[in-house]
């Protein structure tokens, strides 16, 4: 049978899988399409048979690579999607026969992060590459061209929400105070072929949508992401699932008093006086819990979405144009009591509903809205508010469309910014008996975040703290800086996490830095000598150039043995002088953490005084060379109080006041390593110079006394520390440690793995070793 051979009739799945095996030998696909039929059911499996005939009907190759490339194509969609990526492959055969096979032997793989549209829609673009340039065109489908591959990247969900995630998480914070997790939805494994662009919500971390591209132009589809963030934050700051137990207690009565008799056989939580209620215990007592837990629902997001455009109204613009537009792409249920469900939706949102109504149906919504305005609408409201108005609403639904213990409806699809339980996320049992509980996990996620003093947010903008030991010593303060933060418990940075707070000390006495310059008179002597030495010659003899002053002769003789060899010679046969001059810029930065109080030896001096004294050695012995260097030194308390003491600018001179803030600095907090790098390299990318280094003296590993989402310790402050040095190292930043830590541990080479570092086991040599080690790493 020829390639074009056709199969002219259904056949049955054994005639089929015998078919391919006689046509493709010692291929194996026939146990391809029998794998796949395994995890596939009736009528799906029924699909992906016809999909291989229709493609063996068409051609044998192109049927081939489909079946060599289908267990791939089903590790990443459904047999629904197998189906569309094999019609695709069928369009682009209509072009050409070539194009679909390098479809099909290429596309498979980019089904774990296209959807099947998704595909199609790169498919498209390619075929448009092709009817242009048909050379590109082949380039495209195979993967090989740029404008392929750029396209994928812009297809692939996860890329749009990485672009803007951080910005997220910081609006997040700035809403609530705390910092969520934002993660993409394909990280949930349950969330493989879902057209949903509902957030997952699960504590306080919140799965969004990889992509969405649904509404209008990208400026709307961000505000999307934004609304997600500010409806969540709002279930936090003003919903839950407790209940004031006196309240709760009277209103459960009246729902017994009315469906006592449906209810006899329930248990009665919450009358014990002790007993903690929830909003599960209160629907549980409807007839029709699925209907009460729907009308809950729609109140309880309604509510908290006017309380926070109240805290924040710079939202609600946004907010109402969204909300409206998302109701205007909304289908109209036909079922009468999904259709006032709907409509229930409509006005707790302000907007009447653009489709009519029966009479008695709309009287029903004209007196429902004033229950919305006195319960929902309005300052203080509780989720108390809302289940009271739930019975007042269904009370009146039942009396209308009544008995509703004997209706069944199809479960309200919520809007698609609003978020849903991860609890009910996927549930199969939604309408189930007790699964009241899932129906409400779709409205009002279950959160285990707590907004706190601490971190909750005002109206009005909260004055920053200012540095503590700064404040209490009464120090200038020159500014306040925000930077991002490694978390290597969530891969991804905390987006202006961190605050440093630049600190200039003031002291009245240089008398210390005056005793160790005296104390240290002969080192710093033989230390100059040294580093004279140091200094380059005005100019320099660069050999092996294409044109110089001079010729090379030894280069020239080389050349002339090249040629009579039969090499082609080398055409660097000049010397050229070059003025040369030293060009270094060197950022001390001095740990002045609490720890360096500890006395070293027997000479009476702490770690802090030894830091000191290397540091008056160094400022002598760099003076004499003329490397342009600055000295500053940090302690940080936590995140929101890093203090960062400028002791000496690149462009300060050498004079009493930098030996003043040397001879006051003492022992301060913890040691919040990673937004001090980031400071100083903030620092060192002003600077010109060829050659750029941060040499920092510490005494330990980093650490600070902050706990919960704030903590910064052990792993976490490594990774933050060594992530903030490959930053400094990206920007052509070079760094160096010397840390008087006698049992350093693991850490050492955890955070300097990218960089160099040294361990002075006797801390009273820093003063001699350092300038030592200074002349080894910047010559």
């Amino acid at each position: 049978m020829s390639s074009e051979s056709t199969v002219h009739e259904t056949i049955t799945k054994e005639e089929l899988l015998q078919l391919i095996e006689s046509r493709f030998p010692g291929r194996n696909y026939h146990h391809n399409l029998l794998s796949v039929l395994k995890k596939s059911s009736f009528p799906h499996n029924t699909e992906i048979l016809k999909t291989a005939q229709i493609l063996l009907d068409k051609d044998w190759m192109i049927a081939g690579l489909f079946l060599e490339n289908l267990p791939a194509a089903a590790d990443y969609t459904n047999p629904e999607g197998i189906r569309k990526w094999a019609g695709t492959g069928l369009k682009i055969f209509e072009q050409e026969k070539d194009l679909a096979i390098d479809y099909f032997s290429f596309s498979a793989p980019l089904l774990k992060d296209l959807n099947v549209s998704e595909l199609e829609e790169w498919a498209f673009k390619g075929i448009a590459v092709f009817e242009t340039d048909k050379a590109q065109g082949r380039l495209y489908f195979s993967l090989k061209s740029e404008e392929s591959r750029e396209i994928v990247e812009s297809l692939k969900g996860s890329v749009a929400l990485s672009e803007i995630i951080n910005v997220l998480r910081y609006y997040a914070l700035g809403l609530s105070g705390i910092n969520f997790n934002i993660r993409s939805r394909r990280t949930l494994e349950t969330d493989d072929y879902s057209e949903s662009i509902n957030p997952v919500i699960s504590g306080n971390t919140i799965y969004l949508a990889p992509l969405i591209k649904k509404y209008g132009d990208f400026e709307d589809n961000y505000k999307i992401y934004k609304l997600s963030i500010m409806h969540e934050v709002g279930h936090i700051r003003f919903s839950s699932n407790e209940l004031e137990h006196d309240g709760a207690v009277e209103l459960m009565a009246d729902i017994r008093k009315r469906y006592s008799v449906m209810k006899k056989r329930l248990p009665m939580p919450g009358m014990q006086a002790e007993g903690i209620i929830n909003i599960f215990d209160v629907i549980a007592l409807f007839p029709n819990q699925s209907l009460a837990g729907t009308i809950l629902g729609i109140l309880e997001d309604a509510r908290v979405e006017y309380r926070i455009m109240e805290l924040y109204s710079g939202v609600r613009k946004d907010l109402e144009r969204i909300r409206h537009q998302m109701l205007l792409t909304r289908l109209i249920p036909e079922n009468k009591v999904e259709r006032f469900i709907e409509s229930l939706l409509w006005i707790s949102i302000g907007h009447d509903p653009v489709y009519d109504h029966d009479n008695g149906t709309k009287l029903l919504l004209d007196q429902i809205k004033p229950i919305l305005h006195e319960s929902i609408f309005r300052e203080e409201s509780s989720v108390l508010d809302s289940l009271n108005a739930t019975f007042r609403i269904y009370k009146m639904l039942d009396e209308h469309e009544g008995p509703l213990s004997q209706k069944e409806y199809e479960l309200l699809k919520n809007l698609d910014y609003r978020g849903v339980s991860i609890g009910a996320y996927n549930s199969k049992d939604s309408l189930s008996t007790g699964s009241h509980e899932n129906i409400i996990k779709q409205f009002i996620p279950e959160c285990k975040v707590e907004i706190t003093e601490e971190n909750e947010p005002s109206r009005n903008e909260k004055i920053k703290r200012q540095p503590t030991y700064a404040e209490k010593k009464n120090w200038n303060i020159l500014g306040s800086y925000r930077y991002d933060e490694w978390d290597a418990v969530i891969c991804d940075y905390k987006v202006d996490w961190c605050v440093v707070n630049e600190v200039e000390p003031f002291g009245m006495s240089n008398d210390y830095y005056d005793e160790a310059s005296e104390q240290y008179r002969n080192e710093i002597a033989l230390i100059k000598q040294t580093f004279n030495r140091m200094k380059p010659e005005t100019f320099r003899k660069i050999k092996g150039q294409t044109d110089g002053t001079e010729i090379d002769i030894d280069a020239f003789i080389d050349s002339l043995i090249q040629k009579k060899c039969g090499v082609n010679p080398d055409d660097r046969l000049y010397t050229r002088w070059d003025k040369h001059e030293r060009d270094v810029a060197t950022l001390f930065l001095v740990d002045v953490s609490y720890s360096t109080h500890k006395m070293i030896n027997f000479e009476e001096k702490s770690i802090l005084d030894v830091e000191k004294d290397s540091l008056i050695i160094m400022t002598q012995a760099l003076e004499s060379i003329g490397d342009n260097y600055a000295i500053y030194a940090f302690s940080g308390k936590d995140r929101n109080d890093v203090e960062y003491f400028v002791i000496k600018d690149f462009n300060e001179e050498l004079s009493d006041t930098i030996a003043r803030r040397i001879s006051v600095l003492e022992p301060v907090s913890n040691t919040r390593l990673g937004p001090a790098i980031r400071h100083s390299i903030r620092k060192l990318e002003k600077i010109d110079a060829k050659t750029k280094m941060i040499i920092l003296l510490s005494d330990g590993e980093p650490f600070d006394i902050s706990w919960g989402e704030c903590a910064y310790k052990e792993s976490v402050a490594e990774e933050d520390t060594r992530i903030a040095i490959q930053e400094g190292n990206a920007r052509g930043i070079n760094f160096f440690c010397i840390t008087v830590d006698p049992d350093p541990g693991k850490y050492l080479d955890n955070i300097f793995s990218d960089s160099e570092y040294t361990i002075i086991d006797d801390a009273s040599s820093l003063p001699e070793t350092l300038p030592v080690l200074y002349k080894r790493i910047t010559t």
